[in-house]
């Protein structure tokens, strides 16, 4: 993050402007050049106000190379406009006039309001900006989040067990799956209106991943995919019999598009202290204060019992006693 030279607030990276002052990014900020974005503009109107915010939103908004006035007095109009790169410095403006009258916000030419810029799309590109690895943020910093579209708002995440979108298709009678891309491309296009604000989410890439991906996948010959498989009634018997496919976890960022290949961190399993025997295996953990153990041979879990200390039990027995004679005596 950079830091403000004129107010020292902090500034997300690839802001132009300071979110508390609307001071423009400079050198003296540390700043590195930054390509243009496809993002949208806001535009930001309001006019004269008895606030005490109004001269703070006056100030700010002057700083913005966009600025302009129509008016004089009680009639004057400020107008501003930012790209959405810029929401935090918007969202701060907002806060200072939203609640007047005579402001108004539009996104995309269309009226908009606080929820638009901290919800959906934008909500997410803000925590975005602040994550550590912001590229990999957005195609999940966990294997459970992990998709290959690069937005996980997208809700289409793929992982080692298959089933969700993977499950759009069908067998053929030689047990090659072939996906149903006309239905995957309708639930991603859904899912890129309902974020489109986002200045970083790119349709076009998102299709492009969509078509990188194979029509029909015959796991006996591709070694990036296996049978999905699940227990089912077969001629009065339960027989294992493929119901889709799944992919080779290690190899899916192959379909990525772009430069960036994303890596995933493997969810993290509980630790357990363990003793092996003729019988199987005994582990013991310890969760929310109460001690589990698993016998893998019989594979149950359930809580142990455990002694509670002396004293608590006689402080318990000296209460009720207490409780019973304060009764009898009333």
């Amino acid at each position: 993050m950079l830091i403000c030279d004129k107010c020292g607030a902090s500034i997300n990276r690839d802001s132009k402007f300071c979110p508390q002052c609307g001071d423009p990014v400079t050198e003296a900020d540390v700043v590195k050049p930054v390509s243009d974005s496809q993002a949208a503009n806001v535009d930001i109107s309001f006019g004269y106000s008895s606030s005490p915010n109004y001269s703070r939103a006056v100030d700010i908004c002057k700083n913005i190379p966009s600025y302009s006035e129509i008016g004089e007095g009680k009639q004057i109009i400020h107008t501003i406009t930012l790209p959405l790169t810029e929401v935090d410095l918007v969202v701060n403006i907002y806060n200072l006039i939203g609640s007047w009258k005579s402001s108004k916000m539009l996104i995309k030419g269309k009226t908009a309001t606080k929820k638009d810029l901290t919800y959906f799309g934008m909500g997410c590109y803000r925590n975005r900006q602040k994550a550590y690895k912001p590229e990999q943020f957005c195609f999940g910093e966990r294997e459970y989040e992990a998709n290959i579209w690069g937005c996980k708002r997208l809700n289409m995440p793929i992982n080692q067990w298959g089933s969700g979108w993977l499950d759009y298709g069908s067998f053929d009678s030689k047990q090659v799956w072939h996906l149903d891309k006309s239905r995957i491309r309708h639930e991603l296009e859904t899912a890129i209106r309902e974020n489109e604000l986002c200045p970083v989410l790119d349709r076009r890439k998102v299709l492009e991943t969509l078509e990188k991906l194979p029509d029909s996948i015959n796991p006996k010959k591709d070694k990036n995919w296996e049978y999905r498989t699940s227990y089912e009634e077969v001629n009065g018997d339960y027989k294992q019999v493929a119901v889709g496919v799944k992919p080779v976890f290690k190899g899916v960022n192959k379909f990525v598009v772009g430069s960036f290949k994303p890596v995933w961190e493997e969810e993290q399993t509980v630790t357990m202290s363990s003793e092996q025997d003729t019988q199987g295996s005994d582990h013991s953990w310890e969760e929310d204060g109460d001690l589990y153990e698993v016998n893998t041979s019989s594979v149950s879990v359930a809580p142990v019992q455990t002694e509670q200390p002396f004293y608590l039990k006689w402080w318990f027995i000296g209460s009720v006693i207490v409780l019973i004679m304060l009764v009898f005596k009333n």
